[in-house]
Formats: C-alpha cells, sequence, structure tokens
C-alpha cells in the first residue's frame, strides 16, 4: 500500500531542518520576452519547502502562518534571433540563472510576498515579483493557489531583453530603444500541487502577464505582443534532510 502524503512532514514537523521539493517537467512560453510566438521546453523545479537555520524562523511553502522567508530561483531560456523572424539583426541573449529570496506573510487564506533575485549569464539585473494569494487546501494531499502579480525588472534586463542598441537599429530596421521602467508588466498566477505520496507530487503552475511602460513600448513587443501567457506541468521528488544539532 502506497504510504500517504504528509504536510506535516513536508514543513519540517519530523525535525528535517532542509526540505527540498526538486522534479522536472514540460513549459509552454512565450518564445522571448515580448513575443507572440510559443514554445515548448524543459521546466527545472527546485522549490524549498522549508527551511530552517538556529534562531531564524523561516517560510516553507505556505502552512505556517506569520513572516518568513524562503530562497527563489529561476531559469530564463536563451534568446537566438537566428529562429526568428522578428529578431533580425538584433543580438542573441545567452541562458541566464536568477537567484535571490522572498519574504512572506501567510494569515489564514491569504499569503502576500515580495520576491528579489539577481540573474547571472544572459542577464546581470535585477528582477523583482510582488503577489498577494488567497490559498486553497482542500484535501491533505492537494494545495491550490492564485493571485494577482507585479512584475519589476532594473535597466540591466530592460535593455537585455526589450532595448535596442544603435548598432542593432541598423541591422534590424528597429528604432533605437533604451528602457528604463523599472515596472515591467502586472498580471495573476495560479498553482497546484498533488502529492502522490509521501515523497512524490505532481506540480503545475499557470500564469498570464500584461507588459506596461517601457516593456510594453519596446519595438520588439511591438513585433510581437503585450500578452504574455505560460503553463507548465511536471513531477517532483520531496526529501530532507537533517544538518543540524
Amino acid at each position: 500500500m502506497a504510504q500517504q502524503p504528509s504536510k506535516d512532514w513536508i514543513f519540517g514537523a519530523n525535525g528535517d531542518d532542509i526540505v527540498l521539493e526538486i522534479g522536472i517537467g514540460a513549459d509552454v512560453l512565450p518564445a522571448y520576452e515580448g513575443a507572440d510566438e510559443y514554445e515548448i521546453g524543459p521546466w527545472p523545479i527546485i522549490a524549498p519547502r522549508f527551511v530552517r537555520i538556529p534562531g531564524l524562523r523561516t517560510f516553507g511553502g505556505g502552512a505556517d502562518e506569520g513572516f518568513g522567508i524562503r530562497p527563489s530561483f529561476r531559469f530564463v531560456r536563451e534568446r537566438d534571433a537566428s529562429e526568428y523572424s522578428d529578431l533580425t539583426g538584433l543580438s542573441d541573449v545567452d541562458w541566464a540563472f536568477e537567484v535571490g529570496g522572498t519574504i512572506a506573510y501567510r494569515q489564514g487564506m491569504l499569503n502576500g510576498f515580495a520576491t528579489i533575485r539577481r540573474g547571472f549569464g544572459g542577464h546581470e539585473g535585477i528582477v523583482a515579483e510582488i503577489g498577494l494569494d488567497g490559498v486553497l487546501d482542500p484535501a491533505p494531499d492537494l494545495e491550490l493557489s492564485v493571485g494577482p502579480r507585479v512584475y519589476l525588472a532594473s535597466d540591466d534586463y530592460m535593455d537585455t531583453y526589450f532595448g535596442v542598441t544603435a548598432a542593432e537599429s541598423t541591422t534590424s530596421g528597429y528604432p533605437m530603444f533604451d528602457p528604463d521602467d523599472w515596472l515591467k508588466g502586472a498580471g495573476i498566477e495560479a498553482e497546484g500541487r498533488y502529492a502522490l505520496t509521501r515523497h512524490w507530487a505532481i506540480r503545475g503552475e499557470a500564469g498570464y502577464e500584461r507588459l506596461l511602460g517601457d516593456a510594453a513600448d519596446s519595438p520588439i513587443t511591438g513585433a510581437g505582443s503585450r500578452n504574455q501567457f505560460h503553463a507548465a506541468l511536471g513531477l517532483s521528488y520531496t526529501f530532507g534532510l537533517d544538518l543540524f544539532e
């Protein structure tokens, strides 16, 4: 008989100092920021569910009320200008990995949070996300959340994905464009997690972002779309580690 899921274990009740959920799936994303074309690719799952550091209370995913913190990671796919006619004459952008943290506050069914990450590789800018989720636990093995989002990005990020330099203007035909707004977009995000066993789970998410400000005014977006959708589905494995006495 399969071992039943346990949220108490997920959130460190058995003494684990770190509970990490990792996995892989597939996602459907805009081919690049501002695109109206979509592509399917790998969806790496790295979700710290609980982290206990002596002297510091951390937030692991929504079970505990009050303030807390948790790490945050994101992969950003490369932009290959040769693959899309709307990018002809623009520079390629390498893969990027973003790392940072989230501060959150959970009260009842509401979970507000702010996330900030720094990019490495394709971009070296700062991105941030602010959200407020309604959280539902309709069954012991099911977690659901949905809520609005605001997306922010630094000049470096905006220049990388929405800017057009003088050289690129000459080769692409787009006018020069130097974005400087921090507000990138706003939208809504929904997430779900269904625990199959104590360790294995199915995770999914779907969302919509409307590009705003300079991100919307970029000639790259003008050739594509301000409306950006995404969806992902994957399988994950959760495990715990006891690191501190």
